[in-house]
């Protein structure tokens, strides 16, 4: 996952790679600058920091956006939030948008108080205090949701999750709230009957069901199998089939013979369902040189199989 942060020392545009063995942030780091990492790290493998600096203008922001395009991210993170932030995270979205839908990235940015209803963003409504003390905003809680968004396996879920190090909610909704918020596509936290706080419904900010994109795309967990599916299918081509393999129908039968495969391995794992071979179609692009994959999949926690198309050149 990619976290946008400000912070006090380093280089505006410099990236630096932490897990919970290593880091390579710059000298004189400071422990506020650490913290949202250290709270990603409870669900993520690891984190790429991008410093924004101590004033993230609109153009910090764009250039930020313009490297982010060349780096291999599943979840992004912007842990802010108020009016004057108002427009960058509008930006966001409209950046990761347009980044699923004309560059085939699949990935998803997890923001506070952000009502967008798209299943790209993950609206994070009230922060947690943590053991030591500190109460971490709705902002800086998408740390921590950011991380577990992308740490999950494909057939996992984070509704119910526990969130580590944390003891209470801030602020606490009542039942009638909750529901509320879970119906306007947020995010929450509670106090569960354990008294462990833990996260309500891994849901997203999607609250408007249409023919194309029903109830189920509010669920986090079909969206991530969703995503992985495209982008495992991406990376299947080019590391075995791309420029090794005739466009014909020989060709064509070998590479869904391995998708096929594929698919047989998810249905293992309780990522989809109903899985049978005919639900993949392999057939000639209008290049000569492409193929059109289309997958009719259906991911647990689903009620019907979801139309995924993608085009390989």
């Amino acid at each position: 996952m990619v976290l946008l942060q400000e912070m006090n020392v380093g280089t505006v545009g410099e990236m630096y790679t932490v897990t919970a063995t290593e880091n390579n942030y710059p000298s004189g780091i400071t422990a506020a600058d650490k913290l949202l990492a250290s709270e990603a790290l409870k669900g993520a493998r690891t984190v790429i920091v991008y410093n924004l600096g101590t004033s993230h203008t609109a153009t910090v922001l764009e250039t930020a956006l313009g490297k982010l395009k060349t780096v291999q991210f599943n979840t992004l993170c912007y842990p802010y939030d108020g009016t004057e932030y108002a427009a960058n995270k509008t930006t966001l979205v409209t950046w990761i948008e347009a980044l699923r839908t004309y560059e085939g990235v699949k990935a998803q940015i997890v923001l506070a108080n952000q009502a967008a209803d798209k299943e790209s963003i993950v609206n994070v409504a009230n922060g947690v205090v943590l053991s030591d003390g500190t109460t971490l905003t709705a902002a800086q809680a998408t740390a921590w949701v950011a991380g577990a968004t992308a740490g999950a396996k494909i057939n996992q879920s984070n509704t119910g999750r526990i969130y580590d190090g944390a003891v209470d909610v801030a602020p606490r909704l009542t039942k009638s709230e909750m529901e509320a918020a879970i119906t306007a596509g947020k995010f929450i936290f509670k106090v569960n009957s354990a008294q462990n706080v833990s996260a309500v419904y891994d849901i997203n900010s999607l609250v408007t069901a249409t023919v194309d994109k029903g109830e189920v795309f509010r669920k986090n967990r079909v969206i991530r199998t969703i995503d992985n599916i495209n982008n495992d299918i991406v990376e299947i081509f080019e590391s075995n089939f791309i420029g090794k393999i005739s466009n014909n129908g020989d060709g064509r039968s070998i590479l869904k013979s391995y998708l096929v495969n594929y698919f047989k391995e998810l249905q293992s794992l309780s990522a989809v369902m109903n899985f049978t071979p005919e639900d993949i179609t392999v057939d000639a692009g209008n290049a000569s040189d492409a193929v059109v994959i289309n997958c009719y999949v259906q991911p647990v926690d689903s009620v019907e199989k979801i139309y995924i198309t993608v085009n390989l050149a």
